[in-house]
């Protein structure tokens, strides 16, 4: 039997604590594991000292006594997801998408220490336990520690009878520089036999810690980054959400107060984690969750914030379904829900809750609850409900048949929806609601932003314009335009009006602007679904604009009969007396421009050129400094991870003042495209839409295109500046169409996108003010403009990754291809036709996709700039033909 070391097989590629420790590991019978050959010392010592080691019990062991020393690598899948969930519950904010893929776990079981007296002293047992998890990024060490009872043997002075006193048992990590190392605070101290009743996570016996950075760190003792999850919910409330925090008691008592609301109770769901749920919100946006600790006595122990975004009901997911959901009139109706919903799980049954918009004397909106059905089987695949009501704008909940006190109700939501009338009660409720609109002030078009006229200038009008989120064309959600039925897509402002008005426009099946005096479609809305100035976002709108249309204009009397394409009956005039039709007079587009393949540049002012550096750049910014935004090219590697002499952009950055959301894009190998603001990145599972300050952001299209590749687009709008970048991620390329709509602006911009002055001339205007001519070759725009606006490190907006920095993407040297190669693909005419973009792509990357990807971009920026090029007057002219 060996006595003082056991070989450790060879590990592979896995992270240490303190990245660079040496290759050699080995196990020592002396309670720890070298990282620098066998290390056979059994005197455990002060740190630091010249030996890479981890130690969860450096003593001097002695396995000819009794016990023994077992280890082993396992990459068995049980094992590797209990360790996956180990980890993910100490630092459940760290590594949220932490997957094992490696385990070595060394145990010593009942070993005595050396020198032991044969009576009492050898019958000493310790028993602990090392475990190393690593993913290939990161890495977790635990100690577990079953009996100890020594920790000295005689060589360290120890007593032989009783295993004590002398220099105790070392715990900790050293990484073997004189420098960097970690002691467990009892290690070398006489406590130290206590070890097995202490813990860094509160569980006896237990020790858990971070080793893949320069220092380690512990769940507890280190702030964790105070996470939400899901980060973002329902105006409604109801959600469960699970916030992350630093070793909570098991007899605290947690009370949280959102955004200053009463303090609702929330529960102890782990060491590390509270689940809270929400009340429900009359604003939308961010806002501050404050959760408030105690202990036994009631003594504020601990004070933490959160920070949440609330949703606007309209870019809420449902999950709560209604069957056949174009008209509920009173009667029997059925719904089905998500019946894996975390709201809804530790339940076997379910109620089902109607709620009901109720207006006060005062025109203040609110809700009232009527519970519909109690103990439903939560597993049922579908419910009948029957809907009496005297109430017009309607929500279904289901709802956790369990609710505690001091709690909010827990459940989940249907879409708000207006309740169908017949006829002659439609046509009373338009005529009330037009003598109580008479009250208010008149709707004035000249007051909002015009309609683009056709749907290619809406999609592209990012800086004025966003999509509907009831109607639009990225919807996957059922009842997709269900209040304007002749509608496929629709737009609204992309931030409210004066007095918080909206210009609805929508657009046919032939992409042209509906006349809403002829079909379904847009208006000026007294309020904007987002809100405004003591506006309740959503409500205010569907109460005093959708619902108003739908009984004046479909429920009161849908057509005059027996006239082909009739204008509505009589009362929806009078809706569009007071809401007034969209219209596109006096619709000026803004100016795009375009990023793709291997850099192929648009500027603002429809300069072409090619600019394939490798490194950050600025893409464009304001001459007053007011708004950035940087970009960052890439060396191209083809899909044998071969480098070739082409870049390609990987991840764009912007921020419009000092104080306003900084917006990351950047391309990630596992999700396709990641998007970040303020460096956290942004899910898109409860929500495709969020409005933060300044700058709007939007998932506007599903993952797979209609060639079946992979493919993700967002359109980031910054609200009051004026200019919006729509992105389209595929696996190997981020491209970007940039969008200018303010005017003010015209002159004022400077770096890779040109100057704005509607003059191609000078958009290769150089940082010190210098111009090249447009007629510069592709080397001389590279050496003497691209590389001028490289940005420097203090100047970086972007966020890097773990083991990254500034200078890991910067690449001076890089050389470029200039010219399209003679030797092209043998198919390059079949996948580029006479794009000669295309083709240079193809030919210097060698990947036929980027070169698709390339043209197809390409003839999308063409066709919005065809679009662009259309007057109104031409417009208006073939809608009247």
């Amino acid at each position: 039997m060996l006595t003082d070391g056991l070989s450790l097989p060879a590990i592979g590629s896995v992270i240490y604590p303190f990245p660079e420790w040496a290759e050699k590991e080995q196990v020592s019978s002396h309670g720890l594991i070298s990282l620098q050959n066998l290390y056979y010392g059994f005197r455990p010592l002060e740190y630091p000292i010249d030996r890479a080691l981890i130690a969860p019990f450096w003593a001097d062991v002695y396995l000819k006594k009794g016990g023994r020393v077992l280890y082993r690598i396992t990459t068995e899948n049980t094992i590797k997801q209990r360790a996956t969930n180990d980890v993910k519950t100490y630092f459940p904010s760290r590594f949220k998408d932490f997957q094992a893929s490696w385990i070595f776990i060394s145990t010593w079981e009942s070993v005595t220490f050396f020198g032991c007296s044969f009576g009492s002293g050898c019958l000493k047992r310790n028993t602990f336990q090392a475990v190393l998890i690593s993913d290939g990024n990161h890495s977790i060490v635990i100690f577990n520690y079953g009996e100890i009872e020594w920790t000295t043997g005689p060589t360290s002075n120890g007593n032989i009878d009783t295993g004590l006193g002398g220099t105790p048992a070392q715990v900790g990590f050293n990484a073997g520089d004189g420098v960097r190392f970690f002691k467990v605070n009892v290690g070398l101290t006489p406590d130290v036999v206590n070890i097995d009743e202490m813990s860094n996570v509160r569980i006896p016996g237990v020790f858990v810690f971070r080793v893949d950075k320069t220092e380690v760190i512990q769940p507890c003792e280190v702030e964790q980054n105070l996470a939400i999850i899901p980060n973002s919910g329902p105006m409604l409330g109801g959600q469960y959400i699970t916030l992350s925090a630093p070793c909570i008691d098991p007899r605290a008592t947690i009370m949280a107060s959102f955004s200053g609301s009463t303090k609702y109770m929330c529960e102890r769901e782990s060491l590390l984690s509270i689940v809270c749920i929400t009340p429900a919100f009359n604003t939308t946006g961010e806002i501050i969750i404050d959760v408030e600790i105690t202990d036994q006595d009631q003594i504020i122990t601990r004070t933490l914030q959160y920070s949440y975004t609330v949703l606007n009901i309209a870019d809420s997911k449902q999950r709560v379904f209604r069957q056949d959901p174009d008209d509920w009139f009173s009667g029997y109706h059925n719904i089905s829900w998500d019946r894996d919903a975390a709201e809804l799980q530790n339940n076997d049954t379910i109620d089902i809750y109607l709620f009901s918009l109720i207006e006060d004397t005062d025109g203040h909106l609110s809700w009232e609850s009527q519970l519909l059905l109690e103990e439903v089987e939560r597993s049922a695949e579908w419910k009948e409900i029957y809907l009496e009501t005297q109430n017009y704008v309607l929500a279904i909940m289901v709802s956790s048949a369990t609710v505690k006190n001091d709690q909010p109700r827990r459940g989940i939501w249907s879409d708000v929806f207006p309740l169908a009338l017949q006829q002659e009660e439609a046509y009373l409720s338009c005529v009330d609601w037009f003598k109580k609109d008479l009250k208010f002030p008149p709707l004035l078009r000249n007051r909002v932003q015009s309609c683009p006229c056709t749907l290619d200038q809406a999609l592209l009008d990012g800086v004025r314009f966003q999509p509907d989120p009831n109607c639009n064309m990225f919807s996957q959600q059922t009842g997709n335009c269900l209040y304007r039925k002749d509608a496929k897509h629709c737009v609204n402002l992309l931030s409210f009006g004066p007095n918080g008005m909206d210009n609805m426009c929508c657009y046919d099946n032939d992409d042209k602007l509906i006349d809403s005096r002829y079909g379904e479609g847009g208006t000026l809305q007294r309020y904007h679904y987002l809100g405004g100035p003591a506006v309740q976002p959503f409500i205010a709108n569907f109460y005093f604009d959708v619902l108003p249309f739908l009984y004046c204009c479909r429920y009161s009397k849908h057509y005059l009969q027996g006239i082909k394409d009739s204008r509505f009956s009589s009362t929806c005039p009078r809706y569009i007396q007071r809401r007034q039709k969209s219209t596109c007079v006096h619709y000026k587009p803004p100016r795009p421009a375009r990023t793709v393949g291997d850099p192929h540049l648009t500027t603002l002012d429809g300069y072409a050129y090619t600019f394939n550096g490798i490194g950050e750049f600025v893409y464009l910014k304001t001459n007053d400094d007011s708004f950035q935004s940087q970009i960052r090219f890439e060396q191209f590697r083809d899909n044998n991870g071969n480098l070739k002499d082409a870049s390609i952009c990987t991840s764009f950055v912007s921020q419009h003042l000092s104080n306003s959301a900084v917006v990351e894009v950047r391309l990630d190998s596992t999700s396709i495209v990641q998007l970040l603001v303020n460096g956290d990145v942004l899910a898109f599972d409860e929500t495709l839409s969020y409005h933060f300050k300044g700058v709007s952001v939007h998932q506007i299209t599903p993952d797979i295109d209609d060639s079946g590749a992979t493919k993700k687009s967002h359109l980031i709008s910054f609200t009051t500046i004026g200019i919006s970048f729509q992105t389209t991620a595929s696996s190997n390329v981020l491209n970007i169409i940039p969008v200018v709509g303010n005017s003010s602006l015209t002159g004022h911009i400077r770096g890779l996108l040109g100057d704005f002055d509607g003059e191609q001339s000078n958009d290769l205007r150089t940082p010190s003010d210098g111009i090249l001519q447009p007629t510069s070759t592709s080397e001389e725009i590279y050496q003497n403009f691209g590389l001028q606006w490289r940005i420097t490190e203090e100047a970086s907006l972007f966020t890097y990754e773990d083991g990254t920095t500034y200078s890991n993407y910067q690449n001076p040297s890089f050389i470029p291809a200039f010219e399209t190669p003679t030797d092209l693909p043998a198919d390059a005419v079949e996948v580029c036709g006479d794009d000669q973009e295309c083709v240079f792509d193809y030919a210097v990357s060698g990947s036929s996709e980027l070169a698709a990807e390339t043209k197809k971009r390409t003839q999308s920026f063409l066709s919005f700039l065809n679009a662009f090029e259309l007057t109104v007057n031409e417009i208006q002219e073939e809608m009247h033909n």
